[in-house]
């Protein structure tokens, strides 16, 4: 693994008022890494994932994939984001969304991965099908698709089981490993403890917008349950 195969976040701060947002948040995933950030609502997760994503201006702080900061143009085609907002393709059809996607992000590569993709997560026969046509869950689902596709080098994915039937989490585990096992560093926010335990290599707890505790789940057995409840209910 070449040293800059990484995400660096360093001292990365963005604040909305004195009680809301991030505040010096620094850590490295390196590829291959699959990272959830955990937390109660309010915390700051979101704020992170778009942060990483180079979708909103830091405060302060940078956020670097393999030392090109992930706001610039340059990193776009190297970070998949799972989009909650759809609204932007209601007038396309969830193939044309995808094919948009390798057309604009990837120069055409990867629409051989579209039909794939569709028939696992099941949304093959809405293939024609405006967004607006969806369900919560079909839309949910597409928007994982949109990040993994291609196998980029970045995932983020900001609560990425909710709304999502049991066979949809079930295929996005097997594409998270997939993905990891082909060095992409993956980025998760969850609060479904579960999942997480089940599926992620670091378990990171976030605080009043900063990292109250970053664990290993390689090295040691660990029940995140009993830490969250240290961490927020005790």
């Amino acid at each position: 693994m070449n040293i800059s195969d990484n995400l660096i976040i360093d001292n990365l701060t963005k604040m909305y008022d004195k009680r809301h947002g991030i505040k010096s948040i620094s850590t490295v995933i390196n590829g291959g890494e699959i990272v959830c950030f955990v937390g109660p609502n309010g915390v700051g997760k979101t704020t992170l994932v778009k942060s990483a994503a180079g979708l909103l201006r830091a405060s302060e702080g940078k956020v670097l994939l393999q030392g090109i900061e992930t706001s610039s143009r340059e990193c776009k085609s190297q970070i998949g984001y799972m989009q909650n907002d759809l609204s932007f393709y209601e007038k396309m059809t969830v193939y044309e969304i995808l094919d948009f996607i390798c057309k604009v992000k990837y120069d055409g590569k990867f629409r051989e991965e579209i039909n794939l993709y569709l028939k696992k997560y099941e949304l093959f026969e809405q293939r024609n099908a405006h967004i607006r046509k969806l369900s919560l869950g079909m839309q949910r689902k597409l928007s994982i698709i949109m990040a993994v596709l291609g196998t980029p080098k970045l995932i983020l994915l900001d609560e990425p089981t909710n709304g999502v039937d049991t066979a949809g989490i079930i295929q996005l585990k097997n594409d998270l490993h997939r993905c990891a096992k082909k060095g992409s560093i993956i980025l998760i926010t969850s609060h479904v403890l579960d999942f997480v335990e089940k599926i992620c290599t670091r378990c990171v707890f976030l605080k009043d917008g900063t990292i109250e505790r970053d664990l290993s789940l390689q090295e040691s057995a660990v029940c995140l349950e009993d830490v969250y409840e240290e961490i927020y209910v005790l």
